[in-house]
């Protein structure tokens, strides 16, 4: 899925994050001076972006647009702390068959307009999803053949090859009722099975929530109220002021001054996401050198932008120290299934860097663009430093877009050279290869965002075996083996780790999870 102050698009692309190195975050608090007797069911959250439409008429997968839907709807199963896979619409699951993944479902659940949930229903959302190539969550279902339903509680989901990761997948896929959108195919109102209803959603003010009073769990958070405030400073002092009451970003600069906030908590948390550079690949015909030879096709010249970085400047001088982010080497994070710890990051080496320039051909340089996010204040000042690094070797001009712009520049595949942030949401590297790394292919489904067009026949046979091979084993070190190769290519530059930073108030408990997603039905009242 893309955290938007954060970040926004189709798929876990995200611009910029702000990140204890444990998944359930360490709390800093101050102590609460005010006396917590009063009875509390309602709470207003903070988040950084709007929703960009509702399942199933999704615009985006982006973060807060799916955090926003999967509070109205379930899916068959959810990750917990550790991306382990565990139960929700479906109790339990099995495989009669390397093709056939069987699930048996909870009989108690009713979608919010009182129709009752049946297999009819995952039916028809999975071939909804699939019936529409441009659902921007049908990706995460380009291996299942078909849905066969057993019976009411009962359903089959049975794969073309072998798929190892799709309950990884299915974690993203909201159910909807059959019923209710054959009734209602005009009226976007979502109808799910979640533990909320939508109530309102003013788009740049707020989105407005209810319990559901017939979900299967109890729910201490009655009302709930995602109040949008798309600026840093401006959600620091609402989070100070008391204005919202928990914010799973914030900017590490505002730390220290939420730390001693009486009554606030704030803690940091690691999450799995990579902030990136990477490149137009090709060699003629590319978007920065049309007509002419395109230099970063060539991985000398890649390899030298890659030692010109100096990471430690990057994290001390911008993000406010390792406390807050560490460097990356690769595409995933050590949480992540898939990641090669031999693989080390390329010193900066200012004079390795030139010597390279030279032996590629580009001793005086060259002049290229660097598109960056206008509305991330941090890469922002990334693209600057950046930009003050690479002068030694190339001259950049930076490109600061608004974020449509930003991103349907960078969709149109006509960036030379970008940042940007991809965050693991199925827990495992096999979604790099597929939507990365391998050669872009619409028809099979695969390098979706490879946005310019990374090339490599090893990698792409690697990436079709690991979408199918069950073995765990065996397909970590396809995997490792994978990224080697491809970080040997410099198809990214890895830049840093980010660790989000987050503020929940002293009567709220709450901890962050492994997405960057609130579920409200695990917030609770001390």
């Amino acid at each position: 899925m893309s955290q938007i102050n954060l970040y926004k698009t189709p798929s876990m692309l995200i611009l910029v994050i702000l990140i204890c190195s444990g998944l359930t975050g360490c709390i800093d608090q101050v102590e609460n001076v005010n006396a917590n007797t009063q009875v509390r069911d309602s709470i207003i959250i903070g988040i950084g972006e709007n929703v960009y439409g509702f399942y199933p008429w999704l615009e985006s997968y982006d973060v807060t647009t799916m955090m926003i839907n999967m509070n109205i709807f379930n899916s068959l199963v959810e990750f917990d702390q550790i991306f382990r896979t565990k139960p929700k619409l479906a109790t339990s699951w099995n495989n009669p068959n390397n093709l056939t993944w069987r699930f048996y479902l909870r009989k108690d659940v009713k979608f919010h307009n009182g129709y009752n949930f049946t297999s009819e229903d995952v039916k028809y959302s999975i071939d909804l999803i699939k019936g529409n190539e441009r659902h921007v969550l049908r990706d995460l279902l380009l291996s299942v053949k078909e849905v066969k339903i057993v019976n009411n509680y009962t359903v089959d989901i049975i794969t073309e090859k072998p798929s190892p990761i799709l309950l990884n997948k299915l974690v993203d896929i909201p159910i909807a009722s059959k019923k209710y959108l054959e009734e209602n195919n005009s009226e976007k109102k979502p109808i799910g099975t979640g533990p909320y209803k939508l109530i309102e959603y003013v788009p740049d003010k707020y989105v407005k929530l209810e319990s559901f009073n017939d979900y299967w769990e109890d729910l201490e958070v009655k009302n709930v109220t995602f109040k949008i405030i798309k600026d840093n400073e401006e959600m620091k002092n609402a989070t100070v002021s008391g204005e919202v009451e928990i914010v799973s970003h914030i900017s590490p600069r505002y730390y220290d001054e939420i730390k001693n906030t009486s009554g606030l908590q704030v803690g940091r948390c690691y999450q799995p996401t990579v902030i990136f550079l990477s490149f137009d690949f090709r060699e003629y015909d590319s978007a920065g050198f049309p007509g002419e030879k395109n230099p970063l096709s060539d991985v000398r010249v890649r390899k030298a932008i890659y030692h010109s970085i100096n990471i430690s400047q990057i994290i001390n001088d911008v993000l406010n120290g390792s406390n807050f982010a560490e460097p990356s080497s690769q595409f995933v994070t050590p949480l992540i299934f898939g990641y090669n710890p031999n693989i080390e990051r390329l010193p900066y080496d200012l004079e390795k860097a030139k010597d390279l320039m030279i032996e590629a051909g580009y001793e005086d340089g060259f002049e290229i663009e660097l598109d960056c996010h206008e509305e991330a204040d941090n890469l922002k000042l990334i693209c600057k430093l950046i930009q003050s690094q690479l002068s030694g070797i190339i001259d950049i001009k930076l490109n600061f877009l608004p974020t449509d712009e930003y991103y349907m520049k960078l969709f149109s595949r006509n960036c030379s050279f970008y940042s940007l942030g991809w965050l693991a949401a199925t827990g495992d590297g096999g979604e790099i290869f597929d939507y990365m790394l391998r050669t872009v292919d619409h028809e099979a489904g695969v390098g979706t965002y490879n946005l310019g067009y990374y090339s490599n026949s090893e990698v792409d046979r690697i990436g079709e075996n690991v979408s199918h091979i069950l073995y765990p084993a065996d397909r970590l070190k396809l995997m490792q083996d994978g990224f080697r190769i491809a970080m040997e290519d410099v198809a990214w530059i890895p830049l840093y780790i980010p660790k989000c930073v987050y503020s929940i108030t002293n009567y709220i408990a709450w901890e962050p999870g492994p997405s960057l997603m609130i579920a409200v039905e695990d917030i609770e009242f001390k």
